[in-house]
């Protein structure tokens, strides 16, 4: 359990510490340019952590350890997206006002995680900027909903619309790729099968969770689906044996 309650001035707090390249009495030398971290939110961000029974030398062994994988597939946005080596955390780049934006969110969203422990809402487990050069590099830590160790034959990236809601030819020629509405209603007309209660907890949640996206004024979402086959992953096991 946290050691205390988060307090509103706690979602607004930033730590900045510099880290001058021939070293100080509080940071190691290096052999970059100088720069500074802003750490948001710390108490906020740590209280989140511990939430979700994430241990602080864990986070930044995760970090820390060993480098982050890019990944190759970046958002829209323009974000760039990194993987720990240990498959935990997702590491997103952020423009100035999406940073500013989830600072506002952070609120509104701790009282979410308090009252809906369940959510399917991103978790945020931390919000950092790196200013060196005159440049500002933000980043946002995220739990990673889809581990490599557990493979996905199927992904989709759903929002409920069918609007220009299908993959691009460029998209399908992926390893892997994310498809859209229209090829989830192609591909599994008859959905997917969930037991009665499953099913009651998932819309229950989804439910919840629309409602504090649109309580926040947010429209763009949608929800990230992958489909390990149980099936498929045995056959290719037995086809890699023989």
């Amino acid at each position: 359990k946290p050691e205390r309650d988060v307090l509103m001035q706690d979602f607004y707090v930033v730590e900045s510490i510099f880290f001058p390249s021939e070293g100080s009495n509080l940071t190691p030398a290096h052999h970059f340019q100088d720069f500074r971290f802003k750490t948001y939110a710390p108490v906020a961000f740590r209280y989140f952590r511990e939430l979700f029974g994430i241990r602080p030398d864990d986070y930044l062994y995760s970090l820390c350890n060993e480098p982050l994988i890019e990944l190759s597939n970046p958002g829209a946005s323009g974000s760039l997206f990194y993987v720990t080596s240990d498959d935990e955390f997702i590491i997103k780049t952020v423009m100035h006002k999406e940073a500013e934006f989830l600072q506002k969110l952070l609120p509104g969203y701790y009282m979410n995680l308090n009252q809906n422990p369940r959510t399917l809402l991103p978790k945020f487990y931390g919000l950092y900027c790196v200013q060196s050069g005159g440049k500002n590099i933000r980043v946002v830590v995220m739990n990673n909903v889809l581990p490599r160790v557990v493979k996905m034959h199927l992904k989709f990236d759903l929002k409920g619309s069918t609007y220009k809601r299908r993959a691009s030819k460029k998209e399908k020629e992926k390893t892997l790729p994310t498809y859209k509405d229209l090829d989830f209603i192609q591909d599994m007309p008859e959905g997917l099968l969930l037991d009665a209660d499953t099913f009651s907890a998932l819309v229950k949640t989804l439910q919840r969770d629309c409602l504090v996206l649109e309580s926040f004024k947010i429209m763009d979402y949608s929800l990230l689906l992958g489909v390990h086959n149980i099936d498929q992953q045995e056959r290719e096991r037995q086809a890699e044996g023989a």
